[in-house]
């Protein structure tokens, strides 16, 4: 009977099977903390993620989430039953997306080999391109509700002296939900350009 030769493949360095572009790079992606002069601090952790586009991608999704949900629950709740599904409908996309960006990032800064193995699957483009088209979608929905209901609320209050705070804190809402959206148009397209670098 013939013996047989078991040929395991080589992931570090330059050669072998992984060497060209899937182990060598998985290797390459190591936590590098922060440098400071001619020295690194915090090296568990992969604090260069938030000065890269991707990072500051990230950053601003994860800010502009929380500053969209914060107004939806600070000063939507008691005209939440005016606005009707508007409301719950960004409220439960706001939450949820808002939710899974904060563990993307987490994720992220632990370890920036999970950055790579993610952004080489579609899921980034997936996520990012729901998102974008759920929060434009909750936004316009919201937008609508909040100058048809709303809107003549607070000139009622105006004209008598009054103040309406939740007309103009849901109009707030509803741009910075917009301008969520786009961000995460972006992060979409950037997903995709670099998916399309490893296929």
């Amino acid at each position: 009977m013939p013996s047989t030769v078991i040929r395991m493949p080589v992931t570090g360095g330059g050669g072998g099977v992984g060497g060209g572009r899937g182990g060598g790079i998985l290797n390459e992606h190591r936590n590098r903390g922060l440098r400071i002069g001619c020295c690194r601090v915090c090296t568990c952790f992969n604090l260069e993620f938030f000065v890269s586009k991707n990072g500051i991608l990230k950053c601003f999704e994860l800010v502009l989430g929380w500053f969209c949900q914060t107004m939806l629950v600070q000063f939507g709740m008691d005209s939440a039953k005016d606005i009707g599904e508007a409301f719950w409908g960004f409220l439960t996309t706001c939450s949820a997306f808002l939710l899974t960006t904060t563990i993307l990032l987490l994720c992220y800064t632990i370890s920036a080999r999970t950055f790579h193995l993610v952004r080489q699957s579609i899921f980034e483009v997936v996520y990012n391109g729901l998102a974008c088209a759920m929060y434009l979608s909750a936004s316009s929905y919201l937008g609508f509700a909040v100058n048809v209901f709303l809107y003549p609320k607070f000139l009622m209050f105006k004209t008598t002296g009054g103040i309406h705070s939740a007309y103009p804190a849901m109009t707030a809402v509803y741009y910075m939900g917009g301008i969520v959206g786009l961000v995460y148009g972006v992060d979409a397209f950037v997903a995709y350009r670099h998916l399309k670098g490893f296929t």
